[in-house]
């Protein structure tokens, strides 16, 4: 695609944005996204992912409005004990709750299964297809960040959208150019020899 950047480029600079241009982002924008997406790997090979578009102005009030009660009883005033989290991560997290319904675009990563409980394997059919969304993203000079609030209020939210009884919601996308102030990576994370073992647990490289 023209105007893409290379893989590595885009894994290193990736970074969660919550801040965006009200630029809508054109369905042939959209359809690269969701194709990207559906190039990751599933089990047995089921590509059970399904990928809802969401544009509709009142659809995203309604979402917006559960998204931000979800952020209050999880991080903010109505929180029991709110997590500790980083002061400038809190901020650009609670912009973003209160303005979802501003965000010109919400994709909600979905996956179709059995009727059996949710579970974490249920997770690797859907999670690395949001990955490859969210990298494909970033190719495209848009900004994201995988978001799984929504799923305090998943029963209400699938009401509203019509969504089956045997699809599960795995993570809200909400999509957009960024804002001049909301800036791309490099990521600040832990060093490789920090969250490495070898061979058994806690043990280091074999030495030389």
């Amino acid at each position: 695609m023209p105007g893409t950047i290379g893989l590595l480029e885009a894994i290193y600079s990736q970074r969660a944005i919550r801040s965006f241009k009200p630029d809508a982002v054109s369905e042939e924008t959209v359809r690269s996204l969701i194709e990207a997406a559906t190039k990751a790997p599933s089990g047995g090979n089921r590509q059970p992912w399904r990928f809802l578009v969401i544009r509709d102005p009142d659809a995203k009030r309604r979402i917006g409005e559960y998204y931000w009660q979800a952020w209050e009883a999880a991080y903010g005033t109505r929180a029991a004990t709110p997590p500790e989290i980083q002061p400038h991560v809190r901020a650009s997290a609670a912009g973003l709750a209160e303005k979802m319904a501003e965000v010109p675009l919400l994709i909600l990563a979905c996956v179709e299964h059995d009727g059996s409980p949710s579970a974490m394997g249920r997770g690797s059919s859907i999670y690395p297809a949001v990955q490859n969304l969210l990298l494909a993203a970033r190719g495209l000079g848009l900004g994201s960040v995988i978001t799984t609030l929504h799923k305090r209020y998943e029963a209400e939210i699938k009401q509203l959208l019509g969504i089956p009884e045997n699809v599960e919601t795995a993570a809200l996308l909400p999509i957009g150019y960024p804002t001049d102030d909301a800036r791309y990576g490099p990521t600040r994370r832990a060093p490789v020899d920090e969250v490495t073992y070898w061979d058994r647990w806690g043990q280091g490289p074999p030495k030389a």
